[in-house]
């Protein structure tokens, strides 16, 4: 069991620290005695209400701010650790909702966001496609003035905002994390390879075989010193040989 990371020397001195840092966060004298004296009145058949269960739930998670242990909250608050303990799990389980909230108002804030900003890009690109073009006529009357609208490609500028406007769509959605999930004919491809490759080596093992057999086989010469009695006498034997032969 892990050691507590304040340790007090008297029960006094926990009761102390833990009153001090109660008030510190704003929960009142009384407040406190009404916790500790619950446990006591629960004997008389009292249930918690939801302003003191609330309460409770305050305080024990001040306390663990302080840098206190769940039996050392049990034994200030007069509550049993199985108490605090579920109060320490419902205020993580709170705390982690409210995080997730935040992200996803955060999160659906930047979007609409982006989604504005492409709207409002694509919007001036259909703008820039038209091109107001003035003509002054001279003539007998002082001149006539008459305005053309002229169709162009556009600036290429604001489509390249809509564009990233949408890549961050896609973030925020979390598109782009999506992974191509390997499909059957991927295994089945690999089946076909695996195969193939099996029969080549089998066919390899069997034309190696056919060679060994359909080869001639070597004839064995045997070599004798010994004169052939068949022979006139012009090989003659080692032992017959001399020196002076040579």
């Amino acid at each position: 069991m892990p050691r507590p990371e304040i340790e007090f020397a008297t029960p006094e001195e926990e009761e102390a620290y833990a009153r001090k840092a109660l008030v510190r966060a704003g929960i009142s004298e009384t407040q406190y005695e009404a916790i500790r004296e619950f446990r006591t009145d629960q004997k008389a058949g009292r249930i918690y209400t939801k302003e003191m269960t609330g309460l409770r739930r305050w305080m024990v998670q001040e306390l663990l701010a302080a840098k206190m242990s769940n039996r050392q909250i049990a034994n200030v608050l007069q509550l049993s650790k199985e108490t605090v303990n579920a109060d320490r799990h419902f205020n993580r389980e709170i705390y982690t909702q409210e995080i997730l909230k935040n992200q996803d108002v955060h999160r659906a804030r930047l979007l609409k966001e982006q989604m504005e900003l492409k709207d409002k890009a694509m919007k001036s690109f259909e703008e820039s496609k038209k091109k107001r073009v003035t003509t002054i006529m001279d003539g007998d009357d002082g001149g006539k003035q008459m305005v053309k609208i002229e169709e162009s490609a556009g600036d290429s500028s604001f489509l390249n905002v809509a564009k990233n406007s949408l890549v961050e769509q896609a973030k925020l959605l979390g598109l782009n994390e999506l992974k191509p999930v390997e499909t059957n004919d991927n295994s089945y491809r690999k089946f076909l390879k695996d195969l193939s490759s099996t029969i080549e080596k089998e066919k390899e093992a069997k034309a190696t075989t056919e060679r060994r057999n359909n080869s001639l086989p070597a004839a064995a010469t045997t070599i004798s010193f010994d004169p052939d009695p068949e022979d006139d006498g012009a090989v003659q034997s080692l032992e017959t040989i001399n020196e002076d032969d040579y």
